[in-house]
């Protein structure tokens, strides 16, 4: 009898280890299935914006005026060509920092310490979209960046 509870208890024990196992696995890949999805979310999206913005080449730079209202900068080009420029400056921080620690005794031993956690960040860019117009204000090639 006792054996057989033994047995028994041994079954169950794997049977409930396995069945952990395979939740955490399944766990792991939604979430690298996730991370990956939002990564190529990310790509596609940058894209999508890139092609919507060089799509305006061939059209009338009055209509893109129109659209998309003032522009920062006008560069007029002794060759008749104009280049109008439209920045967005974009600026930030975050993270955290965790200061560290060392505790000592009455003789100078180091009892416990713990080394500072540092992982702040700052950012500070400018995007632009440069539009070449030639004399028949009509938009020839347009140039996208970051600086």
């Amino acid at each position: 009898m006792k054996k057989t509870v033994r047995l028994f208890s041994l079954v169950f024990y794997l049977v409930v280890t396995a069945s952990k196992m395979e939740a955490q696995t399944l766990a792991s890949k939604n979430t690298r299935a996730q991370a990956r999805y939002n990564k190529e979310k990310i790509y596609a999206d940058a894209q999508r914006k890139i092609f919507t913005i060089t799509n305006w080449a061939g059209a009338s730079i009055s209509e893109l005026l129109t659209k998309w209202g003032g522009f920062t900068k006008k560069n007029e080009q002794p060759n008749g060509i104009t280049v109008y420029i439209f920045e967005n400056h974009y600026s930030g921080s975050g993270g955290s920092y965790r200061p560290g620690y060392v505790v000592t005794d009455q003789f100078g031993n180091v009892l416990e310490q713990k080394a500072a956690k540092d992982n702040t960040y700052s950012y500070s860019l400018t995007e632009y979209y440069e539009f070449y117009v030639d004399q028949s204000q009509i938009i020839i090639h347009v140039k996208t960046g970051t600086r």
